[in-house]
């Protein structure tokens, strides 16, 4: 969770146990882990390598598809509709957060600990009568509850600069800091409300000598003398969204119960916002919060809040897009408390699903290039770019570079013959088993296989052609039930430019070694994260394309990208080839000599 210190759990622990420790991130995965030991080795165009032709189309494709990007001018960058309506329509189909949750739904937390709900996702993927697996359960966890608040750190001179495109005047950081607080404030209110409405012993407080909002709303969220709580067993819990200071939490403050009133809140902020020209940082704002459940995010910096001049509560008329921001919480509350909902979600904008695992670091160094001014990344190059090819995760891209996030750093012998793209083999082995695992790297697999390759469960529903179609949330009871929490909803399919189709024809550019070693070694480990998942849910991977014999097929196997790093004796066993060895022609005469021999006898006894 962001913001709080967090290490790996003891061993010989629950794994329920694990969820509910304050120190529990989340499993580590140890395909991650890289042996300084093993020599990585291996060359261009050896079957599971790219090509150099390929490596450098895949890299300038990308690079000047971004650069094209990020160079890019609309006028609607200028309108805040072009931010707000696609950020709206993002949460269309989400369900609220917490929404009518039953009494035996699966709820754990212990003091000092995070209050987690155990939750699945539902994936309906094929309309095929005959299949036995037409739907994909993924079970995962949602953030009811922190141990503590998220504390952010002052630092006067955090003069952030202006992130969005069209914001071209000097930014105002204590204002952004001042917003930041009461978006704060402002869903830490309605997690309140929301949990007293499902039967939770929840509550707001004040310190007791503001405790109305209507006339000290900005001294309240400004000096962070309140607190959202909720408790359940024998422990005490916050909102997850709940921001302070270091100073506030060394604070003995006397806090009396006081009544949620998010809508007023928000009315103050939207007032404020409006009549300082401040629209686009109430956005950000907005999702700057959102991100505080991130486990990537680091500890937030922000200048010393500026408390607004009293202002008289303007008569608005309470439509638009803005006032649809505060029906939009609750959805909001809902993916930012998901795990790993909102990283995932920021990370799409720059991952390309024809893009495969090999070529994976071709295309983050193309598009690092284009977006890079010197040796960092340009924020203002990156934002537009992203403005402009995914407005819908504008916002999100604006909160977390302010936050500082980005590291630079028919069944029969033709059937046997048959190729199936690689990538069909792996959704399906994901799909047709109700429990494998979310795979270790998001970018698809390279090349094809033979259909006779394939493991017998994918063999069976290959056909089935297993995709997305719709999706519904479903709570699982402590008995282990799924229980259905939401509608069904259709999966939304959004359009891929692909630019890996065909090899340029231009000669390619000079490109540092330096750089495409590391281009390769983040190809590699994507590769090799992608196919020992594979491997270790199908029982074994073989990289029979039709179009090589035997010996190619065994060396494939023992690829650098391909072998399991984890398994020295697989590394170990060397590979026998089967190739021509020089004849023993004296070996072949003796034999040759005791056949005749041999024959000569039989013929003999025969007469």
């Amino acid at each position: 969770m962001g913001g709080r210190d967090a290490s790996s759990s003891g061993t010989g622990i629950t794994e329920d146990a694990k969820i509910m420790s304050a120190e529990y991130t989340y499993p580590p995965d140890c395909s991650d882990e890289t042996d300084s030991e093993v020599d990585m080795t291996w060359a261009p165009g050896d079957g599971v390598c790219p090509s150099t032709t390929e490596f450098n189309h895949c890299w300038q494709s990308k690079r000047d598809e971004w650069g094209q990007a990020s160079s890019a001018y609309r006028e609607e960058f200028h309108t805040l509709q072009y931010y707000l309506e696609p950020f709206l329509n993002l949460h269309k189909d989400i369900p609220p957060f917490f929404q009518s949750p039953l009494k035996a739904v699966n709820i754990i937390g212990r003091p000092n600990s995070f209050l987690i709900l155990r939750s699945s996702l539902q994936i309906r993927t094929t309309e095929d009568p005959d299949c036995s697996q037409p739907q994909k359960s993924i079970d995962y966890y949602q953030c009811l509850g922190s141990p503590s608040p998220v504390i952010y750190k002052v630092k006067s001179d955090a003069q952030l600069q202006a992130t969005l495109p069209i914001c071209t005047r000097p930014f105002r950081s204590g204002y952004y800091t001042s917003i930041v607080l009461s978006w704060s404030y402002i869903i830490s209110c309605r997690w309140v409300e929301i949990l007293q409405k499902a039967g939770e012993d929840s509550e707001l407080v004040h310190n007791n000598e503001n405790t109305c909002i209507k006339d000290a709303f900005w001294d309240i969220v400004t000096n962070g003398s309140w607190r959202a709580l909720v408790r359940r067993g024998k422990g005490t819990f916050v909102s997850p969204w709940m921001l302070t200071d270091e100073a506030a939490t060394k604070t003995r403050d006397n806090y009396v119960p006081v009544a949620p009133n998010p809508s007023l809140a928000f009315d103050i902020l939207l007032d404020f916002c409006i009549s300082e020209d401040l629209e686009y940082e109430l956005l950000t704002g907005l999702v700057s919060v959102l991100l505080l459940t991130s486990r990537n995010a680091p500890v937030p910096s922000f200048a010393p809040p500026r408390i607004p001049t009293a202002l008289s509560p303007q008569p608005r008329q309470k439509k638009g897009l803005l006032y649809d921001l505060l029906d939009t919480v609750d959805k909001c509350m809902a993916l930012s408390s998901t795990q790993d909902a909102l990283d995932s979600l920021a990370c799409s904008a720059l991952f390309d699903p024809s893009v495969p695992c090999n070529l994976m670091g071709a295309a983050s160094l193309g598009v690092e290039q284009a977006l890079s001014t010197g040796n960092e990344i340009d924020n203002r190059k990156l934002l537009q770019a992203i403005t402009h090819t995914q407005p819908h995760l504008s916002l999100f891209w604006a909160a977390i570079v302010r936050s500082d996030l980005i590291s630079y750093q028919s069944h029969g012998s033709d059937l046997e013959k048959a190729v199936v793209p690689r990538v069909h083999e792996f959704q399906t082995s994901f799909y047709c088993r109700p429990d494998t695992s979310v795979p270790w790297s998001p970018t698809p697999p390279f090349g094809q296989t033979l259909v006779k390759n394939l493991s017998l469960d994918v063999r069976t529903h290959f056909e089935h052609m297993h995709t997305p179609l719709s999706w519904a949330i479903c709570y699982i009871l402590e008995s282990g039930e799924k229980v259905p929490a939401s509608e069904q909803f259709p999966v939304r399919h959004f359009q891929v430019s692909s630019m890996c189709h065909s090899c340029l024809v231009k000669d390619p550019e000079d490109l540092p070694y330096m750089d495409q070693n590391a281009a390769d070694e983040q190809s590699g480990m994507a590769t090799s994260r992608l196919f020992n998942w594979h491997r270790s849910y199908d029982d074994g991977i073989w990289l029979d394309d039709g179009t090589r014999d035997i010996d190619q097929i065994r060396q494939l196997q023992n690829h650098a990208w391909i072998v399991d790093q984890f398994q020295e004796s697989e590394r170990d066993e060397a590979i026998k080839e089967t190739g021509f060895r020089e004849l023993n022609v004296e070996g072949i005469l003796w034999w040759n000599n005791n056949v005749q021999e041999c024959r000569r006898s039989e013929d003999f006894i025969e007469l």
